[in-house]
């Protein structure tokens, strides 16, 4: 062999980028290969960041001492507060990245990492023994040792580009697609499926009537992703806002029949939840005024992502459709819009450290995993890279559980629940949703960050100094008594001229009323100075007291579940009343214990029952 590494990662997307660094940070001797070098990191669809579930995502990784959170911080052109209408809880951050200098500071970043080696050259092979990856075999035919390989190869396994009728092998516009590795990995017993997905077209911005859109500006104080960016007055680069028309609808039906989805060229699933504009007219046929955001891609660029106009329709049909909208009567297109079809292997294959069950020290991360999104993608490249490591080391996994973070109900989805589209990370998927907050990562992740070792001593030190300051103002905040006097109530109308005090409690419940905040509650009692981020966790625990309880009352519960085990050599075939597709999906998943089992696809309520029955030595506590 050529070379021998500890890990070796296949593909510098954003799951293999997270991935090598993870590993050479961690000391281990890494050698990351990619397809082309001026592509690491690239942003293949929308160069943004964040968003609903997804910002929890970023902050996480950035927690455990992954790399996206602090680099989208830097390398941004916009940061946006959402939701903050909707109370404390429920703020999050999206950034618009600035694609170029993401890209290129990434790939500066990873060239200067010691332990790090990055290497042009596609992976064609494993090399195995007896059921266990020991290295891989490049298009050269040179072969790498590794104690570890982690795939992380995006659409470029057997990827086909699609624009009209036009159909050609590419994993990316312009770049060779990965053919030999899926036909070997299918011959050594992996399972691999179809998705697609697509892009909207490119225009340059100096076509565009700007007069005629709706400005949106970005944060200059915002909410960053990364515990360790420090505080810097941004100077955001405004978007803009137009909508599809009336003729655009119209225009549509006629163009629809040059529709690669129409005319059969393309028959594979894409993510629903981003849907291209050829379903929208298809789904929605009465609704006209669909949402069309435009977003320069970076400063060094007058190139313009359509948002909301994906499409693989012929470049004529594109042409036609994007002038029928506010704005764009005279865009120029620099980039068609075009679909990629490509392989993945369905994640139930995998174990939650993301190892194969198939092959030994084989682990996968990103899209090959069924998932869509540049954040999935980093989360399962930064997992997959701390349990490589790991592996070696002889150590335990790290395993996120579904109440710790929106990485855990990432993994444990794909792994245990059917993904008929490619899997994104979505609010509504998480159960605890109220505990699972950006604002509280540093609390919910702190153990896990510590474990892993990555993150900073000292800001380990700072985040636990403000968890028990948090702690202790809390504590005190119970102890004092606020009495329904006039004076306080004169003082609470001037904060709000509708509001009265009629019933004795303590300074946390009071804290807990709408138009009482820690400022404002030095009005009723001595408030010590407070560093930002233990008062906003003081605020929202005091608001959202009730309701964070009943949460954690029902993590307790699942807990109960997870702590009744499962022998791994267990018979499902020998116990009574199980049905035969839990049958199935247990024997295949092999669950350590009640809680995992109860989320496999086609285990019932009433095989859960059975299970419980069966192996909790309590008995009896349902």
């Amino acid at each position: 062999m050529k070379q021998n590494y500890d890990v070796i990662i296949v593909g510098a997307g954003h799951a293999g980028v997270e991935a090598a660094l993870a590993c050479a940070r961690l000391g281990k001797k890494t050698a990351l290969f990619t397809i082309y070098l001026d592509n690491i990191a690239m942003m293949s669809c929308n160069p943004a960041i964040g968003g609903p579930g997804k910002s929890h995502i970023v902050s996480e990784i950035g927690m455990l001492g992954g790399q996206m959170a602090m680099h989208i911080d830097k390398y941004n052109l916009q940061l946006k507060n959402l939701n903050h209408t909707k109370g404390l809880a429920a703020k999050i951050t999206r950034a618009q990245a600035d694609k170029y200098w993401y890209r290129i500071k990434m790939r500066e970043l990873i060239e200067k990492q010691e332990n790090l080696d990055v290497i042009q050259g596609m992976i064609e092979d494993l090399i195995l023994d007896n059921k266990k990856v020991i290295g891989v075999i490049d298009n050269l035919g040179i072969e790498y040792g590794a104690k570890a390989v982690i795939l992380c190869t995006g659409t470029f396994l057997n990827g086909q580009y699609v624009i009209g009728d036009v159909k050609y092998s590419a994993g990316r516009q312009g770049e060779k697609a990965s053919n030999s590795l899926p036909d070997n990995l299918t011959k050594y017993g992996i399972y691999m499926e179809r998705y697609q997905t697509a892009t909207p077209p490119r225009i340059d911005k100096k076509s565009i009537d700007i007069d005629k859109l709706e400005k949106l500006q970005g944060e200059d104080k915002p909410r960053y992703f990364s515990y360790l960016t420090k505080a810097k007055v941004e100077k955001p680069l405004e978007t803009w806002l137009t909508f599809t028309t009336k003729e655009t609808i119209k225009v549509g039906q006629e163009l629809l029949k040059y529709s690669p989805i129409v005319t059969g060229v393309v028959n594979t699933k894409g993510p629903r939840h981003c849907p291209s504009l050829d379903r929208k007219i298809m789904n929605f046929p009465d609704k006209t005024d669909h949402q069309i955001f435009l977003e320069q891609e970076s400063i060094e660029s007058d190139e313009i992502y359509v948002n909301g106009f994906t499409t693989a329709m012929p470049p004529f049909a594109q042409e036609k459709l994007i002038r029928t909208i506010k704005g764009l009567e005279k865009a120029k297109i620099l980039r068609y819009g075009y679909a990629i079809e490509y392989d993945f292997i369905p994640a139930y294959q995998l174990n939650f450290s993301l190892e194969s069950k198939i092959i030994e020290n084989l682990f996968q991360a990103g899209t090959i995993n069924g998932t869509s999104g540049y954040e999935e993608a980093a989360a399962q490249g930064f997992i997959a890279g701390v349990n490589a490591v790991r592996k070696i080391d002889n150590l335990e996994p790290i395993i996120i559980s579904r109440d710790e973070g929106y990485i855990g109900v990432l993994i444990d989805d794909i792994i245990n629940k059917e993904t008929p589209e490619p899997y994104r990370v979505l609010p509504s998927r998480a159960e605890y949703r109220l505990t699972l907050r950006q604002d509280n990562v540093f609390i919910r992740l702190l153990d896990k960050a510590k474990e892993i070792g990555l993150l900073p001593k000292e800001k380990i030190s700072e985040l636990e100094e403000n968890i028990n300051i948090m702690k202790e103002e809390i504590q005190r905040l119970k102890e004092l008594k606020i009495y329904p006097s006039i004076e306080t109530n004169n003082k609470l109308k001037e904060i709000d001229k509708n509001a009265s005090h009629t019933n004795v409690m303590n300074a946390f419940d009071f804290l807990g009323r709408k138009e009482i905040n820690y400022d404002n509650l030095s009005k009723f009692i001595d408030t010590k100075y407070l560093p930002d981020i233990a008062k906003e966790q003081i605020e929202i625990e005091a608001k959202y007291r009730i309701f964070i309880e009943r949460e954690r009352n029902q993590i307790e519960k699942m807990k109960r579940l997870e702590s009744i085990e499962i022998p791994s050599d267990f018979d499902y075939e020998s116990a009574k009343g199980l049905s035969n597709i839990a049958i199935s999906g247990l024997n295949y998943s092999k669950p350590k214990n009640i809680g995992q089992a109860q989320r496999i696809s086609g285990v019932t309520y009433n095989d859960i029952a059975i299970l419980i029955a069966l192996f909790n030595k309590k008995g009896g506590d349902k």
